[in-house]
């Protein structure tokens, strides 16, 4: 398929650019396409021919009504279709079926779907830049998400020598805590963990407000809550 005329097409169905602190605006295609051009790589879609069972895919669905990219020089630009590739570590836009962009990350700030933002931090384990997950920010530190995959070896008949179920790609998270976001920590998801990132002398009444209010430390939007109660004390 001729990538221009794809480019062409999906900017006209799928693709707006907007000023990152303003609603959606017009500007040229001209403009657009050549961001396209300078911020990605245009990939094979073998996500159908995988041997693999799952997906190595974050999101369900390629269709998102408020996915943002927003750039290092304050544009963004809003896509339709777009998803995380949790196995390759990246961004990818469909815009038909033969026709997948793998968004290069060196311009981009961070991405934004469906209210979730995904910015690039030091891996810590392997010392790379990857995509974390922001769960929550307090005045002090930010939790972070980072999304993994792993393979599991379907089952194998040693008298056939052959393998009865296929291998798996299955998704895993790993969580982080940051005062800098510089330098990451790995933390345990878990209510002891969380309670120790905050100040001592408001434990207590953070402990209260999340029993009051029937809140779960380890449930992501409720720590939201809880967390951003904690700002304000």
């Amino acid at each position: 398929m001729n990538k221009y005329l794809v480019i062409l097409f999906a900017l006209s169905i799928n693709f707006s650019f907007s000023q990152a602190s303003s609603n959606a605006s017009a500007n040229s295609l001209a403009n657009s396409s050549r961001m396209l051009a300078n911020n990605g790589l245009w990939i094979n879609n073998n996500s159908s021919n995988s041997e693999l069972k799952g997906s190595p895919y974050l999101f369900d669905s390629w269709n998102s009504d408020n996915a943002v990219i927003y750039m290092a020089d304050d544009r963004a630009y809003r896509l339709k279709s777009l998803n995380y590739n949790v196995r390759l570590e990246r961004f990818e836009a469909k815009f038909s079926e033969d026709s997948v962009l793998a968004l290069n990350p060196k311009n981009i700030n961070k991405i934004v779907v469906d209210n979730r933002t995904f910015k690039r931090y030091l891996d810590p384990e392997f010392q790379r830049n990857s995509y974390f997950e922001e769960i929550v920010k307090t005045n002090s530190i930010t939790i972070l998400r980072k999304f993994e995959t792993e393979i599991v070896e379907g089952n194998f008949n040693p008298m056939t020598q052959q393998k009865m179920t296929d291998d798996q790609i299955i998704k895993k998270e790993k969580y982080y805590s940051t005062e800098n976001g510089e330098i990451l920590t790995e933390m345990k998801f878990t209510k002891g963990a969380i309670l120790k990132l905050v100040d001592a002398d408001k434990k207590d009444t953070v402990k209260q407000y999340a029993k009051d209010n029937d809140l779960n430390f380890k449930d992501v939007n409720d720590l939201k809550s809880i967390l951003k109660f904690y700002n304000t004390i």
